[in-house]
């Protein structure tokens, strides 16, 4: 009988503990999903159209509650409680063909922008610019490409963005764009290879899906690793 009891009681304890290990399974399951969903997302960097910030085969965190909550398999956000602001590295599902891209953040709603000859102008100012050099030079993982760095300045944040050296200046924009309420105007960094809002528009916000944060894992496709870019910030 005493054998009987213990053999019961083991069995109880065995069903308490399976419990308890599939709530925490569960728990798990539960948090990453919701982590997945509202608060971060992986993104992989294809094509140059953000050197020398980001490159392909980098791998950005981003950050999807900045601007709203975007839900998977949606072409825009369920709900928006944030404007972004120029500057921003963002995530964006293209009106143009629902792809999602990466871009830089140039105008906000009621700004006018326009692009001639290789320089942003925002509300009549230009953008101010200093070339830097070959991004060759400055960013040892774009040798052998042939595109000259540029730093521009705009609200008193700096970052790079590139050109092709002889080849001319990029498309230039036809005509002014004023940015629409609840709308922005995108642009790629290397704005000789960058399908942006110079040829599609502006971009609703509620197609931001978030803002990329930092690098947490970076490959080149012919040459290996980049341990270097592993955790540097998207500036």
């Amino acid at each position: 009988m005493a054998r009987d009891r213990m053999s019961a009681e083991d069995e109880e304890t065995a069903w308490e503990r399976g419990k308890a290990n599939a709530k925490t399974i569960v728990g798990a399951v539960l948090l990453a999903i919701f982590i997945r969903i509202v608060l971060f997302e992986a993104f992989e960097i294809e094509g140059p159209s953000m050197e020398p910030t980001l490159l392909n085969g980098d791998r950005v965190v981003v950050a999807k509650f900045a601007y709203g909550l975007f839900l998977p398999f949606t072409t825009s956000a369920m709900l928006s409680w944030g404007v972004p602001e120029r500057g921003d590295v963002v995530i964006v599902n293209s009106p143009h063909d629902n792809i999602d891209i990466v871009k830089r953040v140039i105008g906000l709603p009621g700004d006018a922008v326009w692009v001639e000859d290789d320089i942003v102008y925002l509300n009549d100012e230009a953008v101010p610019q200093e070339e830097l050099g070959a991004c060759a030079d400055l960013t040892p993982h774009l040798r052998g490409t042939t595109a000259e760095c540029i730093a521009e300045r705009i609200n008193g944040y700096t970052y790079r963005t590139s050109r092709e050296m002889g080849h001319g200046s990029a498309d230039s924009q036809e005509g002014h764009i004023i940015v629409p309420p609840g709308h922005v105007f995108i642009l790629g960094d290397h704005r000789d290879r960058s399908n942006d809002s110079r040829f599609f528009g502006t971009v609703p916000i509620r197609r931001i899906k978030g803002r990329a944060l930092m690098m947490y894992w970076s490959t080149d496709p012919l040459r290996g690793y980049r341990w270097d870019r592993i955790f540097d910030s998207v500036q």
